[in-house]
């Protein structure tokens, strides 16, 4: 269970009719709109889970023999999305992922406009600003878009757009439901550790792109050791590596060349990894006196070790295919909990600021 459902639970549960009582003429009751963040929260998490799985699959991941069969793109699937629901789409590969991955992120967009008109009628009582409703809001416009005319998989930044989207319309739908949850109030340790809560968020969010651009250029079979990469890492690379516009070359077959940038891409995955971890656990340490954070950090650190643990075994077990989705969805979990903690960390607007130390004169 990702932190803070129990919270939502109880603060919806716990929340004064007052609260209610004011909204319901503007957004049609703050139960449902609060349900309707839950609800798309959910279908989010489960369309990033899908996409994830039908991406890896895709490109041959768990295939056999390995590494041969590994990164073959067939040129029959480079169509359009919608192609699957149709009859010439009957025959395509998981398919009935690709089905449900296309209802479900209709049901999504449907939700969303919802939320965005319920959130512009609230008007002052919003819990967050109007930026990001509109943002959910246009990234779901992008990434149906991305997706409708754009299903290729031999260019690195239409999958990264995918990826990214999703991500962080998850976080910002995660955001909302957080803050409309539960009020926090401002204190000396919120405003202590709130920049490092952010830092630690930031260093996840890094780590998704860099995990997501060795997927999108098939990296992840040019370094089946834990520090063993095939070619031998240069730092001449570097600038292809990681340059946004870079090509993915494919021979007369189309499978994918392998180049010796692959291996840096991977390798800067797997050591990112091992400092997020590491700074993770150092937050974690610094905040364990604060009882009301508890069960947060326990999940910080059970998706933290999780990842690690998911990411030695899929190079152990040479990538299967369902270890490498859940790692997939345990990133998500490890976003959703940063979250959580900065929210914690946050004050809700009109909050009461902490009272002054003795013999504090504020100048």
């Amino acid at each position: 269970m990702v932190p803070g459902a129990s919270d939502t639970t109880a603060a919806l549960n716990h929340a004064p009719a007052e609260a209610f009582a004011g909204d319901c003429c503007l957004t049609g009751g703050l139960p449902i709109y609060r349900s309707l963040i839950s609800l798309s929260v959910l279908l989010t998490l489960i369309t990033v889970i899908l996409s994830a799985y039908i991406r890896l699959a895709e490109v041959g991941i768990g295939c056999e023999p390995w590494p041969a069969c590994y990164a073959q793109l067939d040129a029959e699937l480079e169509k359009k999305g919608v192609t699957v629901l149709t009859t010439q789409g009957q025959d395509m590969a998981h398919r009935g992922a690709r089905i449900a991955h296309r209802y479900i992120a209709s049901i999504l967009g449907v939700l969303v406009v919802g939320i965005f008109v319920a959130a512009l009628r609230r008007g002052a009582q919003r819990t967050v600003g109007v930026a990001v409703p509109t943002a959910v809001l246009l990234i779901t416009v992008f990434l149906s878009l991305l997706g409708y005319y754009t299903p290729t998989r031999s260019n690195p930044l239409i999958t990264m757009g995918n990826l990214l989207g999703g991500m962080a319309m998850l976080g910002l739908l995660w955001w909302m439901m957080q803050r409309e949850a539960e009020q926090i109030e401002e204190n000396a340790v919120a405003g202590r550790w709130r920049v490092w809560a952010r830092v630690g968020m930031a260093m996840i969010a890094l780590q998704i792109v860099l995990g997501g651009w060795s997927s999108a250029n098939y990296a992840s079979a040019n370094c089946p050791g834990l520090i063993d990469c095939q070619p031998e890492l240069r730092v001449a690379d570097i600038p292809d590596a990681f340059n946004p516009a870079r090509d993915i070359a494919l021979d007369a077959n189309g499978k994918v060349i392998a180049s010796e940038a692959l291996g840096l891409m991977s390798m800067t995955h797997r050591l990112l990894a091992l400092l997020t971890a590491a700074y993770l656990a150092w937050l974690v340490r610094a905040l364990k006196s604060q009882r009301e954070l508890g069960a947060t950090l326990a999940t910080l650190a059970a998706f933290s070790i999780g990842q690690l643990l998911l990411g030695v075994s899929n190079i152990w077990f040479a990538l299967p295919l369902l270890m490498l989705t859940l790692h997939n969805a345990l990133a998500a979990g490890l976003l959703l909990t940063a979250i959580n903690l900065l929210h914690r960390l946050s004050p809700s607007a009109g909050s009461v600021p902490p009272p002054s130390p003795p013999g504090h004169h504020p100048r």
